[in-house]
């Protein structure tokens, strides 16, 4: 009986996470660039009833010992495609992540493609993030094309001359899912991850930059708010089987009075 109250607290942890995982999801469901996040749980080890001991193996005459949390990962499906009418605004359609370099010296990775250009002419995210391709636009140029293959043209005043401004590439990983959170929309690169790789978008299975749109969330709240029932009423019942195991130990130790 005690077993019971251990692998309810298992099962109410592992629903709270859950529970804060969803709660993260629909909170962000509005942040551009955003990705959701999955969380998946795994079985605990599990107890031969006869010897009392534990085992990987669930054959025979054994009982489980609970849940946990596996893994939480990032979903990276495309997000709604927003038009925004900026010119600055790109979004990518397909796989990859804009570049950026940080404060410290190391690069980020994001999604958020809402662009600005900062005192000293560089492209750069809202949070002020330097874009590694060290596009540089100047003064003079009013009016700035972002083609699908990621190369920028500015035009000037009066808009006769075009000025080749650079070459936008995106980066990919073989294992997105695996990328660490930074905070503001950025990601970095891990051990599981590997190495960004980098490429033109619109070849070689990269995607393809789309002008004056922005990439919002890929939360979906009808299926967030359906997670978030199931969620609950994992965790109400895990706090029934708690209350039950309790009266039971409460009944067993009356009868041995």
């Amino acid at each position: 009986m005690i077993d019971a109250l251990y692998i309810a607290e298992s099962g109410l942890n592992a629903q709270e996470t859950l529970i804060n995982v969803i709660s993260n999801n629909i909170a962000n469901s509005n942040t551009l660039g955003f990705k959701k996040n999955r969380v998946d749980f795994v079985d605990l080890v599990y107890k031969n009833n006869n010897t009392n001991t534990v085992s990987n193996d669930n054959t025979g005459n054994l009982v489980g010992t609970g849940t946990s949390i596996g893994s939480t990962n990032k979903v990276f499906t495309v997000g709604e495609i927003k038009a925004t009418n900026n010119p600055l605004d790109v979004a990518i359609l397909g796989q990859g992540f804009l570049e950026v370099e940080l404060p410290s010296g190391q690069n980020a990775y994001t999604r958020a493609g809402r662009l600005m250009i900062n005192n000293d002419g560089y492209l750069t995210t809202t949070h002020g993030y330097k874009l590694s391709s060290n596009i540089v636009v100047s003064p003079d140029v009013t009016n700035v094309i972002i083609g699908q293959d990621g190369q920028i043209t500015g035009f000037s005043n009066n808009g006769d001359e075009a000025i080749n401004l650079g070459q936008l590439d995106i980066a990919k990983f073989s294992s997105a899912e695996s990328l660490k959170e930074l905070g503001n929309n950025l990601y970095g690169s891990t051990d599981k991850s590997g190495e960004a790789i980098f490429g033109k978008p619109s070849e070689d299975g990269f995607g393809s930059l789309l002008q004056g749109h922005t990439e919002i969330s890929n939360v979906s709240m009808v299926e967030e708010m359906v997670n978030l029932v199931l969620a609950q009423r994992g965790y109400q019942l895990n706090a029934r089987v708690l209350q039950i195991s309790d009266q039971m130990l409460e009944t067993i130790n009356n009868l041995r009075r």
